[in-house]
């Protein structure tokens, strides 16, 4: 307890200590509202048939025998590359930060229904260049998922699905939610202020300290 009784001679009443605790949360509450930019790129993927498809009904092709079923491919290929091991191994091949793979979803927050056989893709980054390099990882990597699916499945060259590009890649500024961030500041900062003198106001007066600073 002598830190807390140099600290009650130094400030000479506990409640002084509020100030610097007050300063510090502004400090901290400016570079929580004015973090480093971060920027997102994104474009919207489709899963498409064989152009042999047009001319035959019955594809051989698992992943492509209906208009559900190239939905549910492109949902599976997000699953694939939106587990830990993807998310290491993309990482790993570059990306520079978070990403997602949205399939479009037809239906409700409550009963989804995935009936059109396209993704949503994000991929963010420090700045333009790495978010849309990140990006055409993300592409590259959803390219080989579903190659890798059909080549385990058998399918001929000429049957499979590939992907299409159905809005190019655009890239903007992550927004910071300023609200957001000065307000948890705030609440900890403003609770540590009232609750530290506090502290050293009891510890005084069960210390006997309080004639001092009294």
């Amino acid at each position: 307890m002598e830190s807390a009784r140099r600290l009650l001679r130094r400030w000479g009443r506990p409640w002084q200590l509020a100030v610097p605790i007050l300063l510090v949360t502004m400090v901290v509450g400016w570079l929580a509202s004015h973090p480093a930019p971060r920027f997102r790129a994104q474009a919207v993927m489709a899963v498409e048939l064989p152009a042999i498809e047009q001319a035959k009904q019955d594809n051989p092709n698992p992943y492509a025998d209906a208009k559900a079923s190239l939905a549910a491919t492109a949902a599976l290929v997000a699953e694939g590359l939106s587990s830990d091991s993807s998310a290491a191994d993309l990482h790993a091949r570059g990306l520079a930060a978070g990403y997602s793979l949205t399939p479009r979803n037809s239906g409700t927050v409550q009963e989804p229904f995935y009936y059109l056989p396209r993704l949503d893709i994000t991929a963010d980054g420090p700045s333009v260049d790495r978010a849309a390099a990140s990006l055409r990882i993300l592409i590259t990597a959803m390219n080989s998922d579903l190659i890798g699916l059909q080549d385990r499945a058998g399918v001929d060259p000429n049957d499979r699905v590939t992907t299409k590009m159905l809005v190019n890649p655009s890239t903007t500024l992550i927004p910071v939610r300023k609200t957001r961030a000065l307000a948890g500041v705030a609440v900890i900062g403003g609770g540590a202020a009232w609750l530290v003198p506090a502290w050293l106001r009891n510890v005084g007066r069960r210390r006997g300290w309080a004639g001092s600073w009294a």
